[in-house]
């Protein structure tokens, strides 16, 4: 058994490091800021009008783009992937680079000269709907045991939201209930994480957008408009935890007002609980996966990082759910945490994306002041 001061040091130390992966895990795999155009580079393009997509090779090195802070020239080595939306005067153009950053604008360059085979072509604006860049990924040995070794570390720091949802939402049922919805919560969440995984094309199918919202004040973004069915579970998601939490919050402050011999009565039935659980662990599962596949290839490292990660959720899940449950003060920092994540969540379904190493970092000092709290805190 843990004590609750080196757990607290455990937990803020696993987010610390979070807030650090979270930063350099930007850099795996992507090309040298300065390096040549690469020899190659391939693009999967989608065509307007619902055409099939198909993949070609670039022949251009820059794209042109006018956004509010002037005139850009993109270097295509540093761009992930681009959305086109047609208007009758102009092309709007939504760019998200390689490091997660964004530009939105109107698009200046007038043609896209490519390669399909020995085959040259030019494509104009009007005939491309989307654009993924293809970069090459270095697939040694020593980049797939640092990608297993991060994406491991990173699934661990990903799943202590999972842990704390667990440990609240269980800490509701009799104890002699609670190791039981634990395992199988657990049991779900790495169920869920290989299943999505075994099924990448369903997965990657779920970020094609179904429908796109009208240009809004606060959603001029084609990224942001365009709808997607994993959008829609990251808000639903996002909103559920917001609220789950919110609740619960609700609750305990208002049984902390009553007579502390009073103890709150448990009317949540074990179903209700595993119910609660799946939903979380599908949400959660999601944004774990998507990580994932961003970070490495090879499908056999993604699940070997996700079994090796729900097998340390397995050994800290009673230690920190009983230490929530026995420390009010834990508990709200911990719902806290869990609207922090909820509100992340809905971010990026409305597709505002966030550097999740400010959230952990947060995360991390608000434990670290706890620390501090409970060892001034008289006994």
């Amino acid at each position: 058994m843990f004590s609750p001061r080196r757990l607290l040091i455990t937990l803020a130390a696993s987010l610390f490091v979070g807030a650090l992966l979270a930063s350099a895990v930007r850099a795996v795999g992507e090309a040298a800021p300065n390096a040549p155009q690469p020899a190659g580079l391939k693009v999967k393009i989608e065509p307007t009008n619902g055409g099939k997509p198909y993949e070609a090779e670039v022949a251009f090195a820059l794209l042109r783009v006018k956004s509010p802070n002037g005139t850009s020239e993109l270097l295509v080595e540093k761009v992930k992937s681009l959305r086109l939306e047609h208007a009758p005067d102009a092309v709007h153009i939504s760019v998200e680079f390689n490091d997660h950053s964004q530009l939105t604008g109107d698009l200046l360059t007038s043609d896209f000269p490519i390669r399909i085979g020995s085959e040259a072509r030019t494509l104009k604006p009007t005939e491309i709907e989307a654009m993924k860049f293809l970069h090459e990924k270095n697939t040694g040995l020593l980049a797939t045991i640092i990608g297993l070794l991060t994406l491991t570390l990173m699934e661990i720091v990903l799943g202590i939201d999972n842990i704390i949802f667990l440990a609240i939402v269980a800490g509701k049922l009799p104890a002699e209930q609670q190791p039981r919805a634990r395992r199988i919560g657990l049991a779900a969440a790495l169920g869920t994480r290989l299943l999505l995984l075994c099924t990448l094309s369903f997965l990657l199918g779920l970020t094609k957008p179904i429908f796109t919202l009208p240009e809004l004040p606060f959603f001029n973004n084609p990224e942001a408009r365009a709808i997607s069915w994993r959008d829609l579970i990251l808000l639903v998601g996002g909103l559920f935890l917001i609220g789950k939490s919110t609740i619960e919050m609700r609750e305990k402050i208002e049984h902390a007002k009553e007579s502390t011999d009073a103890k709150p009565s448990r009317t949540t039935t074990f179903a209700r609980v595993i119910l609660q659980i799946a939903i979380i662990d599908i949400i959660f599962s999601l944004d774990s996966v998507i990580t994932a596949v961003g970070m490495v290839e090879e499908l056999w490292v993604m699940i070997t990082a996700m079994i090796i990660a729900v097998g340390v959720m397995v050994i800290f899940a009673e230690p920190i759910s009983l230490f929530v449950e026995r420390n009010p003060t834990i508990k709200v920092l911990a719902l806290s945490f869990l609207i922090l994540i909820g509100v992340l969540l809905v971010a990026e379904g409305l597709g505002q994306h966030m550097d999740k190493g400010y959230i952990y970092f947060a995360m991390a000092f608000a434990v670290a002041v706890e620390i501090v709290n409970m060892k001034l805190r008289p006994k």
